[in-house]
Order: C-alpha cells, then sequence, then structure tokens
C-alpha cells in the first residue's frame, strides 16, 4: 500500500448494477481464481472491464464472493438482501509455502493499514511481499519453503468467534489476539488460544511462529 492508510474496501474500485456494487483491490487479489472458476458470466479475465456486476443475480454473486480467499473482492447489496455474515469463529489456515488465510471477524492494523471490519484476508509469510501486510504470491518467486506443521490433538476453544485483532508489528511478527484457531493445511488444528505471534519475515525455525529470527535477519519492514 501507498503512504495513505488503506481502510478496506470502500477504497476498492467499484463495479456497479442495480441490485449491488463488486469492490475489487487488485493488489489484495492474488490470483486464486475462485471467482472466474464459479461464474466466469461476471468474473472473466479476458474482458475488460473484467467484472460485470449486471451478469448474475445478486445472491449468485455474493455466493461466489465469500469463496475470495484474500478478501480482494467484496460487495455491497443495494437491493436490500443480506451482506456478508461475519464468521461465528476467527479461523487461520496455513497454506504449504503460501500465505497464511485468516476468516473471521477481523480488525487488521500496522503497515499503513487500519481495517476494523474484515472478513477475509490472506497475509504475507514469506517476507517478500511488495504489499505488507497481505500477500502478493512473492512466495512463488523467492523459494519460500514452509512444510505443513503436525496436528496437536486435545486443543480446544472454550469461547469461539468475537474481534480478532492482528496486528503487523514494525519489522517484526504479527501480533495477533482474540479467540482463534490454527489449521495446517490438511484441515488439522495446531494451535487454539487467544493471543500468539506469527512470522512473517520468513525465516523462524519454528513457523508458523515467530521465534524472534527477524531480529537476527534484519527483516525491515512497516
Amino acid at each position: 500500500m501507498d503512504d495513505k492508510k488503506y481502510t478496506g474496501s470502500a477504497m476498492d474500485r467499484r463495479y456497479r448494477s442495480d441490485a449491488l456494487d463488486v469492490t475489487y483491490n487488485v493488489r489484495r487479489c492474488i490470483h486464486a481464481e475462485e471467482c472466474v472458476r464459479h461464474l466466469r458470466a461476471v468474473f472473466d479475465n479476458t474482458r475488460r472491464p473484467w467484472i460485470d456486476a449486471q451478469a448474475a443475480p445478486a445472491d449468485q454473486i455474493a455466493e461466489v464472493i465469500h469463496l475470495c480467499p484474500s478478501g480482494a473482492l467484496h460487495y455491497e447489496r443495494k437491493d436490500g438482501g443480506a451482506g456478508e455474515a461475519t464468521p461465528s469463529a476467527n479461523t487461520i489456515r496455513l497454506w504449504v509455502d503460501g500465505p497464511i488465510e485468516i476468516r473471521g471477524d477481523l480488525h487488521i492494523s500496522g503497515a499503513h493499514v487500519e481495517i476494523a471490519d474484515e472478513t477475509r484476508v490472506t497475509l504475507c509469510r514469506c517476507g517478500a511481499s511488495e504489499n505488507k501486510p497481505f500477500c502478493d504470491n512473492a512466495h512463488l518467486k523467492s523459494g519460500f519453503q514452509a512444510a505443513d506443521p503436525p496436528a496437536k490433538p486435545g486443543q480446544a476453544l472454550t469461547v469461539t468467534g468475537g474481534k480478532l485483532h492482528i496486528e503487523a508489528e514494525a519489522n517484526g511478527p504479527l501480533y495477533i489476539r482474540g479467540s482463534m484457531t490454527i489449521l495446517n493445511d490438511a484441515g488439522e488444528v495446531i494451535f487454539a488460544g487467544e493471543e500468539t505471534w506469527l512470522c512473517r519475515c520468513g525465516h523462524s525455525t519454528d513457523k508458523p511462529f515467530c521465534n524472534s529470527m527477524h531480529k537476527q535477519v534484519g527483516f525491515v519492514a512497516d
């Protein structure tokens, strides 16, 4: 992001229809292409403009946008239909050799970002993104490797949901506080708790958790 603080989808490019507006942030997009695969009539990356918000019913468009892991796509209903529901639990999922996907009731701060209400995001953990704290697929070029951590049975939350605060600490990790469950790429629980620090420099030997390697490698990031 540039020096202007990014506050979320209200600042993103807007594609309008009578029933709903679709918003899109190209810099948050990691090209998972859930939208293209599930509703090409609306999301067709071979044409310009690539989004046609009038090409399908609003409910169908909304359902597909919910699949977008990065939060690059959002929508605003204008027809009285329901907006995106806030997930009842905060879930962090680790992609093998890739980013951190988080879904829940999210507040994201740091690195020129202040988003009070978010539901979906993919955050960089390779240290190479040029759009920190968000993933920009730099891990594909940097050779970042992060094996799937093993499950840790027996971990469970007594309280789920509520606001999850995610702070990108300057030159340091992601500080996360609030009720959360962390899953490996296989969908198995590796952590359940209310506070943790996750590596975003790419060098921790205890991934996904920070072990202060950012200090040794001289990691620099807003």
